[in-house]
């Protein structure tokens, strides 16, 4: 079996300062990244165990290294490299499955460790009157190609986020977030519980094998289209930027509406 892994950094276990982690000038990005690596590693030897035959992974949290430590990487898992921002690469039906890793959730979740959407720009993101975030996008990316979504790594809100739209999705759960502590634009800041990190790997490999065993109980979800895209901004200057693009309406000072027959037609 051929599984596709989308990775990124803020659901990792650990990470939870958005500037000393998250960044790459940040003065803990580099075990964050080590940390993120070694999760995903136990990750790819879980399905290796349930039964993978080739893994791939796109590290998605930005532009090259993409929150992955090259070197420490499993021997068996191909990376999907200078892919940039524009979403996973190199996707077709010739994969059985796909798994979330690291995942967060959407801007404003409730509890979110690092919650956001598109970090700096879109405060909301709509299809039709449905909020999403990166989770659902990246579902909707594969099942476009009719690959289903097995599993979700990531805080609690991010596996609750996956479990809304994949009743029976496989979840781990590596932090829990409590009170804020601070904003940085529409990305939400929060103290957290967070497991350890072999305690982490120990569970994300059981599910991974869980997961991939159960594979023929998942489908892919079916995006309706046409739909209604509409996002709201932080600050108006990126309205300015949008509100001249093909088909791009602007409803107010911070908010443009597009009608999209795919998701090659979404802006952000």
């Amino acid at each position: 079996m051929k599984v596709y892994i989308v990775c990124d950094l803020e659901g990792v276990a650990g990470v939870v300062d958005f500037k000393k982690q998250c960044m790459e000038d940040g003065a803990y990005y580099q075990q964050a990244i080590r940390v993120a690596t070694h999760e995903l590693n136990a990750l790819v030897e879980g399905l290796i165990e349930g039964g993978a035959t080739e893994v791939y992974a796109w590290p998605g949290h930005g532009d090259f290294p993409g929150g992955i430590d090259f070197e420490l990487l499993h021997p068996e898992c191909k990376l999907v490299m200078h892919a940039g921002d524009g979403g996973p690469a190199g996707i077709d039906e010739n994969f059985d499955a796909m798994v979330l890793h690291g995942l967060h959730g959407m801007a404003g979740a409730p509890s979110g460790v690092l919650s956001h959407s598109f970090y700096p720009m879109p405060r909301n993101i709509w299809f039709d009157d449905v909020l999403i975030g990166e989770i659902a996008m990246n579902i909707y990316s594969f099942c476009e190609h009719n690959v289903p979504c097995i599993m979700v790594t990531g805080d609690q809100a991010a596996v609750d986020e996956a479990t809304r739209l994949i009743h029976n999705i496989e979840g781990v759960a590596v932090k829990w977030g409590l009170s804020e502590k601070e904003k940085l634009g529409a990305l939400t800041v929060r103290q957290a519980i967070s497991l350890s990190p072999a305690k982490a790997r120990e569970r994300i490999r059981e599910a991974a094998q869980r997961a991939l065993q159960r594979v023929s109980e998942f489908k892919p979800l079916k995006l309706k289209k046409p739909f209604t895209l509409r996002v709201e901004y932080i600050e108006p200057k990126y309205v300015e930027e949008k509100a001249n693009l093909p088909g791009v309406t602007r409803l107010d000072e911070f908010t443009i509406t597009k009608q999209c027959h795919g998701l090659e037609d979404v802006i952000l």
